[in-house]
């Protein structure tokens, strides 16, 4: 059972009181939603928009390995890299590789 009455509420504010609160009472005490986790889709139109703002030529036709999609979706979604992702960025298919420049033979 509610009571309902007409006064000052714990906050100062004044009028119609249920249980002896006002409604601005309980919209301040009322848990916040929590928080929906990211979309797939989501993630991977923040990652295109990543990629066109790097100047990526085509990124929708870009070559990528999976283990490097996976890496920077998971940084998007503010989660962990899984362990198997991980070792896979170490090995030697993402090594960095250096190129000089092509010049035309003289």
């Amino acid at each position: 059972m509610q009571f309902i009455t007409i006064g000052v509420c714990f906050c100062g504010r004044r009028g119609t009181l249920v249980d002896g609160r006002c409604g601005f009472c309980d919209d301040m005490l009322a848990a916040a939603p929590a928080p929906r986790p990211m979309t797939v889709s989501r993630a991977i139109d923040l990652l295109l928009a990543e990629l066109v703002a790097e100047d990526i030529a085509a990124p929708l036709s870009a070559r990528f390995t999976l283990a490097t999609v996976c890496a920077d979706l998971c940084r998007l979604a503010n989660e962990e890299i899984p362990a198997a992702v991980a070792e896979a960025l170490d090995g030697p298919a993402h090594a960095l590789v250096y190129r000089e420049r092509y010049q035309e033979p003289a």
